[in-house]
């Protein structure tokens, strides 16, 4: 059996393993774009901070993908996918051909239509260089001049405000809505994230959905809709992720937020699977299709679709659970956190430091978010759980 994969992340990596493990005579082959081995995103920021090495940051080698005879080919776009004839065509001008397809394409991010030296992205691995890059150069300058600015208001744009603050370089931060995550949270947490933050002296700046950038070939500062300039030599966006999914769409594979696949990630073409980032599947716990961007939800996906691809269908069930910290202070997302897709929030806890919401759909806890106090994260997650029989 022929397997292809397209995407060399944490998802495709983990299902060409369990494959390998399950069948050791299949023809399998991961086709990546990037050209590292597969490495963890969620190290990226450590990385930046200077709490891991960048050797801890990859989690295979070359030599892994030799020893498991998986034809690795890094570098490498998938141009376009003949689901009729299943072959893959690639920006080298192969025509690769498959029995079954997995497309573990993960998420690209949204980017500023500027490319001056100095606005950053966290995405990658050369992306985590330059920036590490752009903080040293940085702290060779008079402390005065030393300054950041944050355009986000999710996970990557915390991640951005808490390595500005490990290496205390001053900066500010602009949202383009009226909060952190505001199609999840509630305006109340939304303001205690707020307050957190102006409570550590940042200044920080809403409902700038177009930011000017200011400076010739690097960025020197930004320009806010009310006139005001800010200066800055660095600026961390972070302003949202999509599916990455462009030869698939043009295959014809139904996509909508993902790709689309039912409970046991098959897409509605025969022979075509998908998981991780880009994968909106059926999910049985929360009913409803559902896509998530998680590393634990990729990681679980690609073993359950090795399985799955093999004759072992059944049902992926996982409660997706992911934190992060805004400058300290902790933020737990667990379930469908989906605001519009609830037919009720309750807001259980809510002080100036800490906020819990539950999502109710059908009269069942499909969801929850912490802030501040997550002592309940176990006890939510098993919640989320047992809300359809799981």
């Amino acid at each position: 059996m022929r397997i292809l994969i397209i995407g060399g992340g944490i998802a495709g990596t983990t299902a060409a393993e369990e494959l390998r493990h399950r069948d050791p005579e299949a023809e399998i082959t991961i086709l990546a774009e990037e050209q590292h081995p597969c490495y963890s995103r969620v190290l990226l920021p450590h990385y930046v901070k200077g709490k891991v090495g960048r050797e801890k940051v990859f989690l295979k080698t070359l030599q892994w993908y030799f020893d498991q005879k998986i034809e690795f080919m890094n570098g490498v776009r998938a141009e376009k996918i003949d689901v009729r004839n299943k072959f893959v065509l690639t920006s080298e001008g192969r025509e690769l051909p498959y029995d079954v397809l997995l497309l573990t394409t993960g998420t690209e991010i949204s980017l500023l239509n500027d490319d001056r030296r100095g606005v950053s992205y966290l995405s990658t691995i050369e992306d985590a260089d330059q920036l590490l890059s752009l903080i040293n150069e940085l702290r060779l300058i008079p402390k005065e001049e030393q300054r950041g600015f944050v355009y986000g208001s999710g996970f990557i744009a915390c991640e951005y405000a808490n390595i500005f603050a490990h290496y205390n370089i001053p900066f500010g931060m602009a949202l383009r809505g009226k909060g952190f995550w505001s199609r999840s949270l509630s305006p109340e947490s939304q303001k205690i994230l707020l307050d957190h933050v102006k409570k550590n002296g940042i200044e920080i700046y809403l409902d700038e959905p177009n930011l000017e950038m200011l400076g010739d070939e690097e960025i020197m500062g930004v320009g806010l809709k009310n006139g005001v300039q800010i200066p800055t030599k660095i600026l961390g966006v972070g302003i949202g992720v999509r599916a990455n999914e462009h030869a698939v769409i043009e295959s014809g594979i139904p996509c909508a937020d993902g790709i689309l696949a039912n409970s046991a990630l098959e897409t509605a073409e025969k022979g075509v699977y998908t998981a991780g980032d880009a994968a909106e599947f059926d999910d049985e716990i929360v009913g409803r299709r559902i896509r998530y961007g998680n590393w634990m939800n990729a990681l679980m996906q690609g073993r359950a679709v090795a399985k799955s691809i093999l004759g072992d269908k059944a049902p992926f069930t996982l409660v997706s659970s992911y934190a992060t910290n805004l400058l300290g202070l902790q933020i737990v997302f667990i379930g469908d956190t989906h605001r519009d897709q609830a037919d009720e929030v309750i807001q259980t806890t809510l002080t100036d430091v800490s906020a819990e919401e539950i999502f109710i759909r059908k009269g069942k806890c499909v969801g929850a978010i912490l802030i501040g106090d997550v002592k309940n994260r176990a006890s939510l997650t098993k919640a989320v759980g047992q809300a359809y029989g799981t």
